[in-house]
């Protein structure tokens, strides 16, 4: 890909690293505990939404809301969709959607999801963010939600979505992982795997706000928003759980509000593309 005057190529061990963990990891698999259900079924999606994205966390809804609202009969991005579960409310508030992943599994799955939710998106297929095969100033806004930081290469992946947004897109991006925060600290020192508890993918970069924002060169910042400043529930068992659940929860949770904000775990921004 072409980024100005300037030619970078992902580093393909890497990408591959990551294509394999999440491939094997698909975003939901987790929080399966009725064994009996077939993936891409109704009841499979319905059994697992309630920790998904999406409704886990009513601040990512409001922004669906808000954006969709927005962008209605206009063409949406979806990066790293997973099984769909974002790209599924936009769709159903009259956006118009391609989705894509770096894996095939969860393309498989999300186009399932689709199907067994009877909505339709432009396209579903798998892609790169480090290496987007559409051409520039294709979309009216690019979403990604907790995808970027999880590449190997955040500030190309956000030059690609600068790269294929029309003049004037939008980049919705919900979320960064944010240092200092509450979680950076339980994942360095408590040694706590914070996407899968037995494994956590190759990359998952925190950054500070300033480390952030600097990648979002050629946009123009519209909003930046702290986010999980509180320890919510988490889908964890064993004694890790329980420690964290009946001692560090309702400890940290003790925080003065205006401290906790400034330890929040994430940073959502979204901008324009000048």
């Amino acid at each position: 890909m072409c980024t100005g005057d300037l030619v970078t190529a992902p580093d393909q061990t890497l990408t591959t690293a990551v294509r394999d963990y999440w491939d094997s990891h698909t975003l939901g698999k987790q929080y399966v505990r009725d064994r009996s259900l077939t993936p891409g079924t109704p009841e499979f999606f319905a059994h697992i939404q309630p920790w998904m994205n999406p409704y886990k966390f009513p601040w990512i809804m409001e922004r669906i809301e808000r954006e969709a609202a927005r962008l209605k009969g206009k063409h949406l991005l979806e990066i790293g969709c997973g099984m769909g579960f974002d790209s599924l409310e936009f769709l159903k508030r009259g956006v118009r959607v391609t989705a894509t992943d770096l894996t095939p599994n969860a393309v498989a799955l999300a186009r399932k999801h689709f199907e067994v939710a009877g909505v339709r998106a432009e396209d579903v297929r798998v892609e790169t963010v480090l290496s987007l095969s559409f051409p520039d100033a294709t979309f009216d806004a690019v979403w990604a939600n907790g995808v970027l930081h999880a590449t190997g290469d955040t500030a190309l992946a956000i030059r690609e979505c600068r790269r294929v947004l029309k003049p004037g897109g939008r980049a919705i991006i919900s979320h960064f992982y944010r240092k200092p925060s509450w979680m950076y600290w339980l994942n360095r020192y408590g040694r706590e795997n914070i996407e899968y508890k037995e494994e956590d993918p190759p990359v998952n970069e925190f950054y500070t706000e300033r480390e952030i924002l600097a990648m979002f060169k050629g946009f123009a910042i519209e909003e930046i928003a702290r986010e999980h400043h509180r320890a919510l529930p988490v889908h964890r068992f064993g004694f890790k759980a329980a420690l964290y659940h009946y001692g560090f929860r309702p400890l940290y949770n003790l925080v003065p509000e205006p401290l906790a904000k400034l330890l929040a775990y994430k940073l959502s921004v979204t901008a324009v593309k000048i």
